[in-house]
């Protein structure tokens, strides 16, 4: 507790509350950097709590975020402030330095006095894959999906890398991802992205084809999460779940550090199994991060050689949905895909009426138009209004796999 005595000698002490409350209260100010400034303001009171600092810099704000803040740098750096109690000193310069140093400058910038922080070098980023190791990627993720393993760990990271292979999600959209999110066929899946340094909650949603690979791994994981989740209370939504591994409760999300914690520690395993079993290693990043940095510059070339005139394949999202667009515009769109699937469920009845063999080269073409009707009205309506549409166009449940719809994507939505 201060005295009036502290007030008096260490002003800065006693002023630097009301001015980390202001930079919380600023409307632009978002959820992540609140928890960094409340961060980097308990390392100030942790320095404030040795004498010597607090003699030398409380003695005003201009001095304890100027030469203060240099000070507080240094500290840090050397570990003499960690929160946590670590006592490794860190090799290199680290996200944390950066982070810690930005949010001085901006506690300096919102009380007007120069900021003494130190400005740390980016780091440089870490290599990423050559063109080789992702053909290598490719053929591994597919001799590991066709081995249909029933490791929860191992058959959830292999979803998890054909995604990232597919549509290069940030390691926090993976974690949004929901059953909801994959089409009826999973042909496709949505991925609702959430850049950085934006702040609106109008995000982009981009509809990715999914790969053969990833379906089929997708196939393999479906059934292994409905055993995780079984008697799990509340929200069943989450494609990737955890499968009881360390602190994280079996059929729960995973989050973002458990993601990334699982997928290091399944690569370290199978590439430990690869090798061990006289085989060549499976050249798959270390880092989930580095892995979708690696997909994404190849993204990146095949959009420029598209662009040079280069007759490749597109790759890229089957459809967009934006929020900023007119809403009218969208309704169209979605009202002409649900006519669409009304047409194809008439011509799917009317051509096994008229062929009585469901390997009848019409019945055939009627259901795979049904299938992209059904899977093009998904993306822009979800699943609870595409199977209203369907039951309602008289599409009975035995049938809904001649829209598209896989078993253990029912059952999950059935079970969420």
């Amino acid at each position: 507790m201060s005295t009036s005595t502290d007030e008096d000698r260490y002003p800065a002490v006693e002023e630097l509350p009301a001015l980390v409350q202001k930079v919380l209260d600023d409307p632009d100010t978002t959820d992540s950097v609140a928890d960094h400034v409340r961060w980097v303001y308990r390392t100030i009171q942790k320095a404030l709590e040795r004498e010597d600092y607090k003699e030398r810099y409380g003695t005003s704000v201009r001095e304890l975020l100027g030469p203060g803040a240099t000070a507080l740098c240094e500290l840090t750096d050397n570990g003499e402030l960690r929160l946590r109690g670590y006592k490794n000193n860190p090799k290199c310069v680290t996200t944390s330095q950066r982070r810690r140093s930005s949010i001085l400058r901006r506690l300096a910038r919102e009380a007007g006095v120069p900021s003494g922080a130190i400005s740390y070098p980016k780091p440089p980023r870490k290599p990423t894959m050559p063109a080789w190791a992702r053909s290598q990627l490719h053929n591994g993720l597919k001799a590991q999906v066709e081995k249909q393993p029933s490791d929860p760990g191992l058959a959830r990271m292999l979803v998890v890398v054909g995604l990232v292979l597919d549509a290069v999600p940030r390691t926090g959209e993976l974690c949004t991802c929901g059953i909801a999110d994959l089409a009826p066929d999973l042909s496709w899946v949505k991925i609702i992205r959430n850049p950085q340094a934006v702040t609106s909650n109008l995000h982009l949603t981009e509809v990715w084809p999914v790969s053969p690979i990833t379906q089929a791994a997708l196939e393999n994981w479906l059934p292994i999460r409905a055993q995780l989740i079984a008697g799990l209370q509340g929200s069943k939504n989450a494609l990737l779940v955890s499968h009881g591994h360390g602190a994280y409760r079996r059929g729960t999300p995973l989050g973002r550090k458990g993601l990334i914690e699982s997928y290091v520690a399944q690569v370290g395993e199978l590439k430990g199994a690869v090798t061990g079993g006289g085989g060549k290693g499976w050249e798959l990043p270390e880092g989930l991060e580095q892995l979708r940095l690696g997909v994404q510059e190849q993204h990146r070339n095949y959009a420029a050689e598209q662009a040079a005139g280069v007759k490749i394949p597109h790759w890229g999202p089957a459809v967009v949905l934006n929020p900023l667009l007119p809403e009218e515009g969208e309704k169209k769109k979605t009202m002409a895909a649900m006519a669409k699937v009304a047409q194809a469920v008439d011509a799917f009845h009317t051509a096994r009426a008229s062929a009585g063999d469901e390997t009848d080269p019409t019945v055939l073409r009627a259901r795979r138009t049904l299938r992209e009707a059904t899977r093009a009205l998904w993306a822009r309506a979800g699943h609870t209004t595409t199977l209203k549409l369907l039951h309602q166009a008289k599409l009975t449940n035995d049938d809904l796999p001649a829209a598209g719809y896989k078993a253990p994507l029912l059952d999950a939505l059935e079970r969420a």
